[in-house]
This record gives C-alpha cells, structure tokens and sequence, in this order.
C-alpha cells in the first residue's frame, strides 16, 4: 500500500467511524417504532467529551490512563492496515490475520486491565466477562481467518479479497466461515446478542461494565474506539462479500472518489443488517454465550476443514 492510499484510507474510516454507530442507532430506533436521533449525533457527542473535565479515582495507576491510548490504537493500526478501501496490501506483512488477531487482543487485555484497575465491583464483573468471552472468540476468528487462507494462499487479508464476491460460490466452505465470522464480529463489537451497548444494567451489560470509571477524554477516545472497530468490521466483511470497488496503488480522484461513495453505501447497508438482527432478537444470559461462541467455533472449524478437502 502505497503512503498516499494508507492516508487516504485511514482518514475516510476514521471520519466514517462516528457516523456508522450513528446509523446503527437511528436504524434500530426506526424499527423500534422511534423517529431516532441524527446519524451525526455520535460526533457532536465525541466533541463535548473531548472538552469535559476528567474525573480520575484516586486508587487508579498508569494503566488506567494508558488504556484509552492503547485501544484506539489498535483500532488505528486495523483501520489502516487492512483493505477497507485499498486493495493493496500494508507494508511488511501488518495485514497478517494473525497479526491483526494480536493486535484486537492486545486492545482487549489494556481494556481489561483499565476495568480492574480502579478497583470497582462493576469493572472486575465487566473485566471478568470479556476475558471469558475473549478466551473463546478468539479461536474463532482465527480459525475463520485461516480457512481464507488455506483457499486464497495468502496469510494477509488484502489477498484473501481474491476469493470474495463471485468466488465465494466456487468455495462453498468460505460461506460457512463468512458465516463465523459474522458471528465473531457481533461479539467482538459488543453487540447483540452477546452484549447490549445500550445499557447500564449489571444484568446485561460486559463492555459497558469496563468504561463505567471513564469520562471526559478518555471515555471519549473508548468510545471511538468502538465505533471505529465496528467499522472496520463492517467494512471488511462488505469487502469480502463485495470485493470491488476498491482504488489500487495507481490513484485517481475517480476511482477514490467511487471507492469513497461505495463505502458509505456498505456501512449503511451493514448498520441496517445489525439493526434489523438487534431488533429481532433478545440479549442472552451471560450464562448461555458459552453455547453461543463454542456454535461460532465449531462452525469456523468446519470451514478450515471443508477448505482443506481439495474439489474434484
């Protein structure tokens, strides 16, 4: 990937990022019978969080106050490495599946380490939970991801787009891992059912849990960090499902400009998918996502397997 499309790329999905939750949330509430909020709202949102005053616990140490940083990091580094937008790989290989695996979990561990770090009863149930969940979705996603692999012959995502769109039909093994992979997005992401980001309950709530001791800035930087990890998701299934249009090293202003416009139209088509399936069906009991991530492996296995019997 060339330093003019690494730019491009990482500036249009960092600046898309609010704007996907924003549609995720007016979409639900359309269905929920509700006239919803502005999808530009989440910036409006992000900018009086950057200017409100932070209210640090006196028990908290460095953890505390590096774990904003760290995770909107790793969103970055995914935001900018993977073929959201550009179809040429990251330099060096960052678009490894297994890198990029690493790089989600590193955020996962400083999430979890700022959650336990204050102390508070609410941050270690929240910490707890997400590193039961992260213990078993990880796998997942690592087995989805190697099933491309293994078809595609690269270890890099930008090379497993040459087996999306219409050869996907020719690989019948990579929609049963597209199929996994959708289902670890939802739990990456903190979504239903695994996760309700709308709420407070301690009942429901794993996520949310960790970032309750969070405000001004670094709730804000948290809370980006969300949005824009949701639309690399997003965006990167698109792609695998729509692999074109996606601007080369060559650039051109309409070939960047169509890519662009093309984006936008996948984010809203997939934040209307997530609002049509958040609004169809219920929050599991913490209890049962054992069952619903042990589903999600065993469906990512059986695509790493059928990938490996070669077609007559």
């Amino acid at each position: 990937m060339s330093l003019s499309a690494f730019l491009i790329q990482g500036i249009v999905v960092l600046l898309l990022a609010p704007f996907s939750t924003g549609c995720a949330r007016l979409f639900k509430a359309r269905l929920q019978g509700r006239s919803g909020a502005s999808p530009f709202l989440p910036y409006v949102r992000f900018a009086t969080l950057l200017r409100k005053e932070m209210v640090i616990a006196n028990t908290t140490s460095w953890v505390f106050h590096v774990t904003p940083i760290v995770v909107v990091s790793t969103s970055v580094f995914a935001a900018t490495s993977l073929p959201l937008l550009s179809d040429a790989g990251a330099p060096g290989g960052l678009d490894n599946f297994i890198v990029f695996s690493a790089i989600l979990a590193l955020g996962s561990v400083f999430l979890v380490l700022g959650g336990l770090d204050p102390g508070t009863a609410f941050g270690g149930m929240g910490s707890s939970r997400e590193m039961t969940l992260a213990s078993l979705v990880e796998p997942a996603m690592i087995t989805t991801f190697a099933a491309f692999a293994v078809v595609s012959g690269h270890s890099d995502i930008s090379g497993m787009l040459n087996v999306g769109g219409a050869a996907l039909l020719q690989y019948p093994s990579l929609i049963i891992s597209l199929v996994a992979l959708g289902l670890c997005t939802l739990a990456e992401n903190a979504r239903y059912p695994v996760d309700n980001p709308a709420t407070h309950l301690e009942l429901t709530m794993v996520h949310e849990a960790m970032i309750l001791e969070y405000s001004g800035a670094s709730l804000a930087l948290l809370e980006y960090a969300s949005s824009l990890r949701l639309t690399v998701f997003s965006l990167l299934i698109a792609n695998i499902v729509v692999p074109l249009p996606l601007f080369s090293a060559a650039l051109s202003l309409p070939s960047v400009s169509v890519t662009i416009a093309a984006a936008i139209v996948k984010l809203v088509v997939a934040m209307l998918l997530l609002a049509i399936l958040e609004s169809s069906i219920p929050k599991m009991r913490f209890y049962r996502m054992q069952e619903y991530l042990s589903v999600t492996y065993f469906i990512a296995l059986a695509g790493l397997v059928f990938s490996l019997i070669p077609l007559s």
